[in-house]
């Protein structure tokens, strides 16, 4: 009997000390990055986030890989190996502005991806691709971000190609069909209907 109240009130003292794992999860509600952990390999992140990153969008997000593997919202089939969806912040130490909803792949393979913004009322947001070769240097980052405006109750569908060639990390993106856009040409949902 005592060594069971010694034990409660160890347990007790551990939940002041290190505070109550519930109310922890409640004040963090999101990951850092899997960029952080996604060292000396390629990487891409596809996400959706306020145009000031100060807050989390409600948006689903999906992504479709060269292989017909998905992650994220509506994720249906084999998933993305090393593939996470959520509540990032891309900044740790700034999580008041780097804000978003992303699917994120360590060890992403180069081809046309296929990205599905479920969205939601009234609101502006950002989509945003980013890709890295893996050597942390400057060449080798890439990112692509579009401003867009939800239209109600809607599924858009945009893509976009993933290449890695001599170091350097190119990404396009390409029209209702698969055809490079213009450089200066940015992606329009592509509507499809729901089901």
């Amino acid at each position: 009997m005592e060594r069971l109240a010694l034990r409660q009130l160890f347990l007790l003292l551990m939940l002041i000390v290190t505070g109550s794992p519930a109310a922890e999860a409640q004040a963090t509600e999101y990951s850092p990055s899997l960029h952080y952990s996604c060292v000396d390999d390629t990487f891409l992140s596809v996400s959706v986030s306020a145009p000031l990153h100060d807050s989390f969008v409600n948006l689903g997000l999906g992504l479709v890989d060269p292989h017909g593997r998905s992650a994220g919202s509506g994720h249906h089939g084999d998933i993305i190996p090393r593939s996470r969806y959520g509540k990032v912040v891309e900044i740790p130490p700034h999580p008041e502005m780097s804000k978003v909803v992303a699917v994120e792949i360590c060890g992403a393979l180069s081809g046309a991806y296929l990205i599905s913004v479920s969205e939601h009322g009234n609101l502006d947001y950002r989509l945003d691709v980013t890709a890295d070769d893996g050597t942390r240097s400057n060449q080798g980052n890439m990112s692509q971000p579009v401003n867009l405006h939800a239209d109600g109750d809607r599924m858009c569908h945009f893509r976009f190609n993933f290449r890695m060639a001599k170091g350097k990390v190119a990404i396009q993106w390409l029209d209702g069909i698969g055809h490079p856009l213009a450089f200066s040409e940015m992606p329009t949902c592509d509507p499809v209907p729901r089901t």
